[in-house]
């Protein structure tokens, strides 16, 4: 069983001025239906992407004493020493200067109330990386080809985007959900191998279906493609996606558009024109959200 921190609560005098506190510093915003203000017990604030717990600020009557047993790191998308300039500004004050004559170091400060933060180095401070564009991919889009040639111009740009967005994922951004479906990269990337050869291989050419498909447990788990590809190897998942686009390749050729499929089940034929069509939008469809959970996660755009 696993949980998940929806809020971190702060006990606290005063709701809605701390909560103005972070949220300036943060970025996190009211609910909009949220009417709160300076009487109210307490005062919730969201992140605006999703990402990370709320803060929960509710009005106790006993003051803070003692220092905190928990407290937050942050990290500044400026750098430490702005950061901490403008905690200042905000009411906030200083606990203890833990900067050291290299420039590394933090430091801890506390909100109105006296909870404390720690104030890390930016990510460029501490020359990590920062958000990176990925190269822009071979266009292999045919503008003025007859019908076969567009489509599968098309896919075949639509799949080495799917490629293109996994290349280079951690393994923890490949299996991070940002999202409350918890879909991960590595769960799209898998789910489009599965509808690669069950469309193509499988239904439209005849072939049994390969593994891991044909021996996976899907009356425990309708959704195994998605979840078992967070515990493999995010290259592995890939490999298995490109295999799978080479199975289908290999399926259409030599037939035309209008070839019906071999493995149909009652009132659902299908010829190669309907299961190309329905390629390009499953694969569009979910390199949009590759698009979106890799930006999410470590910043990551372009092609």
């Amino acid at each position: 069983m696993l949980v998940a921190i929806r809020h971190i609560t702060f006990d606290c005098a005063d709701p809605f001025r701390l909560a103005e506190f972070w949220s300036a510093l943060t970025g996190y915003y009211h609910e909009p239906d949220d009417d709160v203000g300076p009487d109210d017990d307490e005062v919730l604030i969201v992140d605006p992407r999703g990402l990370g717990p709320g803060l929960l600020f509710i009005r106790v009557p006993e003051p803070k004493t003692v220092k905190n047993r928990i407290h937050l790191d942050v990290q500044p998308d400026v750098t430490r020493d702005r950061a901490y300039e403008r905690v200042l500004e905000l009411g906030g004050a200083l606990v203890a200067d833990h900067r050291r004559p290299d420039g590394t170091g933090w430091i801890t400060v506390g909100d109105p109330e006296g909870n404390e933060l720690c104030l890390e180095r930016s990510r460029a401070e501490r020359g990590e990386p920062g958000p990176t564009a990925l190269p822009e991919r071979e266009d292999t889009t045919v503008r003025l080809g007859d019908e076969d040639a567009n489509l599968l111009g098309v896919l075949e740009f639509y799949r080495a985007g799917v490629v293109a967005k996994a290349t280079g994922a951690s393994p923890v951004v490949a299996t991070t959900s940002p999202v409350a479906s918890g879909v991960t990269i590595a769960g799209l990337v898998n789910h489009l191998a599965l509808v690669e050869d069950d469309w193509m291989h499988h239904r439209f050419a005849g072939h049994p279906e390969p593994e891991p498909w044909a021996s996976a447990p899907w009356d425990e788990d309708r959704d195994w493609e998605f979840h078992s590809a967070n515990q493999e190897p995010l290259a592995d998942v890939v490999a298995r996606y490109e295999a799978a686009c080479a199975r289908s390749r290999e399926a259409t050729r030599g037939h035309s558009l209008d070839a019906a499929a071999v493995s149909t089940r009652p009132g659902f034929e299908f010829n190669l024109r309907f299961a190309l069509l329905h390629l390009i939008e499953e694969t569009a469809r979910h390199l949009g959200h590759l698009d979106i959970i890799r930006e999410l996660l470590d910043g990551t755009t372009g092609e």
